[in-house]
């Protein structure tokens, strides 16, 4: 089936083209062009009214599932209702890949275990109600007791296409000392001094291993033609180690060194997006923001929070830190190039599959509209006016005054 996108602000890799249409042709984008079609009266016809037409987002690393899943400590949902609920979550924000980063670890922080991930994966695969596409990224904790065995079950998915390596041991990355350690963990998961002691003597004990470690998790990931990618470099040369191996992607390094050594070296380097927004760091390490303007940063990922990538495509853009196609590409056709599917989606191209999103800023941009594989599959009903607050005869009773605390 053909159809026709018209009067719309269509953001290319390259520029942006103002009253342009695009035919989508079989689920995929067959032609771009600037005024009228010469055949627009014999096509269907979405007019767009001026509103801009991007490529859907692609993020490559979120963890939110995990909090949809263990929304309290302790308190599990079922994953089918937390993936369906992530789903139309994602949709909402403009995401129409998702790259589900799961945690590969001993449940050290609630739903982190091979346990979760194993449900995961099953209710994945057999889920056919989803509008987005739903992929996993498999975060391999280098010093967990299960982790590479969890990571070799999922060797041969599917759905699995990235995965990359963590250490969160104290001294190591995030966390550079015991203390800030110790915190992080009491913080997120209740535990006592004692279970945390216990935990830091099992890090300590794998240290000795870990690079044994590492070697085979890359070395599983080239069989099976998965990119690779480090988390939270701190230092040159611990980049000058990833590249020596062969790992392609670096994920929120720490420091602009690190940053500026992995994206010379050719690593594909990510960053959070809420970094951006929030101006810093949640946990005081390197300015996304700064990184961008230092020109060092490849793509951008949700990392907890989806809704934060589409404004800052406008955020960049408005105040000229970089130009609308280019901030776009930080979350669509550079993370499908990184993750070695931008042959197929993450930017508006001829031939490439019709994953697009419709946006109109109010004046924070607005997802009215979602495609996958040129397939309606969101639609944001709007309402001109407030619906008003139901009166008290329309309640049937008279809404008790409130009481004053005291």
């Amino acid at each position: 089936m053909q159809y026709l996108f018209t009067n719309a602000t269509v953001v290319l890799p390259d520029r942006v083209i103002e009253e342009g249409w695009v035919v989508i042709d079989r689920g995929r984008i067959g032609a771009i062009g600037r005024g009228k079609h010469p055949y627009a009266a014999t096509m269907p016809q979405f007019d767009l009214d001026g509103a801009y037409l991007l490529p859907g987002l692609i993020d490559l690393h979120c963890d939110a599932i995990e909090k949809l899943v263990q929304p309290r400590p302790g308190v599990e949902i079922e994953v089918g209702i937390a993936l369906h609920a992530a789903d139309r979550l994602l949709l909402g924000c403009g995401v129409t890949c998702q790259f589900h980063a799961l945690s590969l670890d001993d449940a050290e922080f609630g739903v982190r275990s091979d346990r979760f991930v194993s449900d995961f994966l099953h209710q994945l695969s057999a889920e056919r109600h989803c509008g987005a596409r739903h992929l996993v990224h498999a975060r391999v904790e280098v010093s967990s007791e299960r982790g590479l065995e969890a990571l070799k079950t999922m060797l041969g998915h599917p759905l699995l296409r990235l995965v990359s390596i963590m250490d969160h041991s104290p001294g190591q990355g995030q966390y550079t000392t015991e203390a800030a350690f110790r915190h992080y963990v009491a913080k997120t998961t209740g535990r006592s001094d004692a279970e945390i002691d216990e935990l830091l003597a099992r890090k300590r004990a794998a240290q000795s291993d870990v690079p044994n470690r590492i070697r085979q998790v890359i070395a599983w990931a080239t069989k099976y033609g998965l990119p690779v990618a480090s988390h939270d470099d701190d230092t040159p040369e611990r980049v000058a180690q990833w590249v020596e191996l062969g790992v392609k992607l670096a994920e929120f390094p720490t420091t602009l060194t690190a940053a500026q050594t992995a994206h010379t070296a050719g690593m594909a380097v990510g960053m959070g997006a809420p970094n951006v927004l929030r101006g810093k760091s949640s946990g005081g390490n390197l300015s996304a923001l700064t990184a961008i303007e230092a020109g060092v940063v490849d793509w951008l990922c949700a990392d907890y929070y989806p809704a934060s990538l589409l404004p800052v495509i406008f955020r960049l853009a408005d105040r000229g830190t970089l130009s609308l196609p280019a901030a776009v590409a930080l979350v669509s056709h550079h993370p499908a190039c990184a993750a070695g599917i931008g042959h197929l989606i993450g930017s508006i191209q001829p031939g490439l599959i019709a994953d697009l999103i419709v946006v109109r800023r109010m004046p924070d941009p607005v997802v009215q509209q979602v495609f996958v594989s040129g397939k309606p599959v969101y639609t944001l009903q709007e309402q001109n006016e407030p619906l008003p607050f139901p009166d008290r005869h329309q309640m049937g009773e008279e809404l008790p005054a409130p009481r004053e605390h005291r």
